[in-house]
């Protein structure tokens, strides 16, 4: 058995001290932030507010979940994510499929191309004109194409189906399958960890989006959740919105800010640790063989 040396052991002791500190500095302002949306007027003005609650209350819930609007842009929000994430996965999928597999003429070219596209990008302008032409500004599919397709997504999913045995597509193609039948049969349940990695990546990305919607939507009823988070927690734009109450009307903004920002963490933390045992797996195999 290796022996640990001294260098070691102050180097473990070290990364020990480090993760928590760590670990701290990032679980504090999301308990302090569930406090706050669940605390009385009078400990949240004076400051008192820290790990738990204090007066507790639901005033800031009751704000949130009687306000229609919210509803909407969280029913916008989940609507963009779900359908956003199913169209991205097809369209990543078959994009990175013949980066693998495919044996045709400018290939590498092919190949070159999407990795261009990560460094050199089309700018804000051409896109916002490339939207405005499709006719989609103010509509939630312009959120939605905007992102349809991600240069790392198919380059990350491209390694990874080039770690599956030629043998098996090649036994698919002596039986007479096309390439169609290779992919939905074969390619894609032998790739189900390197999906929901993905699947986790577009999600999130669609959820926490705040650029796109800001510069494409101009309606109320399609904002999405974040454009309403700064409507709230930024500007305190709280009368667009029907929020806030008589009874200390000024402490109530900072009950509802809070209550806003957990309502809108909780899909991504319920969602994280059904897909977390995909997730390691599938970035370490997608990033081992280009």
């Amino acid at each position: 058995m290796k022996r640990i040396t001294r260098g070691e052991k102050i180097f473990q002791v070290f990364l020990v001290v480090f993760m928590v500190l760590a670990c701290i500095a990032f679980i504090y302002p999301v308990l302090n932030i569930f406090a706050i949306s669940f605390s009385g007027n009078f400990p949240i003005m004076r400051g008192e507010v820290t790990f738990y609650p204090k007066d507790f209350t639901t005033i800031g819930y009751k704000g949130v979940l009687e306000n229609t609007r919210i509803y909407r842009a969280y029913a916008n929000t989940i609507f963009v994510s779900a359908v956003g994430c199913v169209l991205g996965l097809a369209m990543t999928g078959i994009a990175a499929y013949p980066m693998a597999f495919g044996n045709f003429y400018g290939k590498k070219f092919y190949s070159v191309f999407v990795v261009v596209t990560l460094w050199f990008q089309a700018g804000l302008i051409p896109s916002y004109l490339v939207i405005q032409k499709l006719g989609l500004l103010d509509n939630l599919w312009a959120l939605i194409f905007n992102a349809l397709c991600g240069a790392y997504n198919v380059i990350v999913l491209r390694s990874f189906f080039a770690s599956i045995p030629e043998s098996v597509i090649e036994s698919a193609r002596i039986d007479g399958a096309n390439d169609l039948i290779i992919f939905y049969r074969f390619v894609v349940p032998m790739s189900k960890a390197a999906f929901a990695t993905i699947a986790l990546w577009i999600v999130v990305g669609h959820w926490n989006d705040f650029f796109a919607p800001l510069m494409y939507l101009r309606k109320m009823e399609n904002f999405t959740l974040q454009i309403v988070l700064r409507d709230i927690v930024i500007t305190s734009n709280m009368a667009s919105y029907e929020l806030g109450g008589a009874e200390g009307a000024s402490a109530i903004p900072q009950q509802v800010q809070n209550a806003v920002i957990v309502v809108s963490m909780v899909p991504m933390l319920v969602l994280y640790p059904f897909l977390q045992r995909y997730f390691v797996k599938g970035v370490m195999l997608g990033s081992v063989k280009g």
